[in-house]
């Protein structure tokens, strides 16, 4: 670390677990923990926005994948489409979607090309919701991507990239 930089709560936790485990090596904290915080601390952030709009996290992300993928121009998102991309279960979507549906978020539709299918769009309150919390959320990630410089985000996001690309091998 440089000295030069203000210590963090990860670096509290790693002096813990030295102190606790000396045996053990914390120093995967330096990078998992930190993005795991931030994580949080973006999370917690952005939920009151998401609240005025009645909504959740969960919820704010099945519903920004369905709004972002409408932009493809198709009749609408097949749930299958959407298991990976929001990284739940069938039973985890299927619950999500329901909700989703009974707060009047998400119209479904019977697909037409696969008469047992369903297309999922946003309904007009869904798309007005995510249209007022978006510009939040995105201005309050801008607003922590602005302390870094040009090649600090590069470089950052390059190992990033590296980092989830192994885990996603890993995972699928």
């Amino acid at each position: 670390m440089l000295s030069s930089m203000s210590n963090d709560s990860i670096d509290e936790i790693i002096r813990g677990w030295r102190r606790r485990r000396p045996d053990l090596d914390a120093g995967h904290l330096d990078v998992v923990g930190r993005i795991i915080r931030l994580s949080v601390h973006m999370r917690s952030a952005i939920e009151p926005a998401l609240q005025e709009q009645g909504f959740n996290w969960e919820l704010f992300d099945l519903l920004l994948t369905i709004y972002r993928r409408e932009a493809d121009g198709t009749l609408g998102v097949r749930p299958t489409d959407l298991y990976a991309e929001c990284l739940l279960s069938s039973g985890g979507l299927t619950a999500r979607l329901r909700r989703a549906e009974q707060d009047g978020f998400i119209v479904r539709r019977q697909d037409p090309d696969d008469g047992r299918g369903a297309r999922i769009t946003l309904s007009a309150k869904g798309r007005n919701a995510v249209d007022k919390a978006i510009a939040q959320h995105f201005e309050l990630s801008r607003s922590v991507d602005r302390t870094l410089t040009t090649s600090e985000r590069q470089t950052l996001t390059r190992l990033l990239r590296k980092l989830l690309v192994s885990v996603e091998k890993i995972s699928s």
